[in-house]
C-alpha cells in the first residue's frame, strides 16, 4: 500500500470513528419519531372507528 491509500484509509477510520456515534443517535430518533407518529395514527383509526357508529345513530336521530 502507498502512503496516499494508508492515507485514505486514516481518513475513512477517523471519520467513522466520528460521525458514526452521530448517525446512530440520528438513525434511533428518527425510528422513534416514526413509531410515535404510526402509534398515534393508529389510535385515531381505532377512535374514529369506534366513533363511527355512534355518528350514524346521532345522524338517523336527527333525520326522524
Amino acid at each position: 500500500m502507498s502512503h496516499n491509500e494508508l492515507l485514505a484509509l486514516l481518513a475513512v477510520i477517523t471519520a467513522l470513528r466520528v460521525f458514526l456515534p452521530d448517525l446512530r443517535a440520528g438513525m434511533r430518533r428518527l425510528l422513534r419519531a416514526g413509531a410515535r407518529v404510526g402509534v398515534a395514527e393508529l389510535l385515531h383509526t381505532q377512535q374514529t372507528a369506534t366513533d363511527a357508529p355512534h355518528a350514524a345513530v346521532a345522524a338517523r336521530d336527527t333525520e326522524v
